[in-house]
């Protein structure tokens, strides 16, 4: 089945603050998600590129560093910045990497993020800055929904390079 290509999205944000808990469960689990879909996989079958694009760890790793700019962007958010900063990364050799290192990574940073909505107060969630890309108006509960809606979209490609290499 064809997916939706991440960036002919379209989003709809402008969600009720009492969607955060619910969102901050799908993004604690991510991890736990990567895990269950590796085990067992051979080391040199996460780290082969599929269809000239990323390896299952380099998509684990892209996560990684999204929650770098996302954590960013929630300060961004409170310091009443008016449009966020453009997302840039710092690549890494995932591929050279056991892949539990890997989600041992995406897990650390995942779990600032989560601990930092989680310290949001009420007033805190209802600022907002807009997303340089998207030029949408964003709170930290929409961000969060951006997140979950973006690893969602890489656990999918990742089913999608195993079921090719099945």
């Amino acid at each position: 089945m064809k997916k939706l290509v991440w960036f002919d999205r379209q989003f709809t944000f402008g969600l009720p603050v009492e969607m955060l808990p619910l969102l901050l469960e799908r993004l604690n689990g991510t991890a736990w998600r990567m895990e269950a879909k590796v085990k067992n996989i051979p080391d040199e079958i996460l780290s082969q590129r599929w269809n000239n694009k990323w390896s299952v760890k380099q998509n684990i790793g892209h996560l990684a560093e999204v929650d770098a700019v996302n954590s960013q962007r929630i300060d961004q958010i409170l310091q009443g910045v008016e449009v966020m900063a453009p997302a840039v990364f710092e690549p890494r050799d995932y591929n050279t990497m056991p892949v539990q290192d890997v989600i041992a990574y995406f897990r650390e940073g995942r779990l600032k993020n989560i601990a930092k909505y989680s310290g949001l107060q009420e007033k805190e969630l209802q600022a907002s800055s807009i997303h340089p890309r998207l030029k949408q108006r964003m709170t930290p509960v929409d961000l969060a929904f951006f997140d979950a809606e973006h690893d969602d979209h890489h656990l999918v490609t990742i089913n999608e390079i195993l079921a090719a290499h099945a």
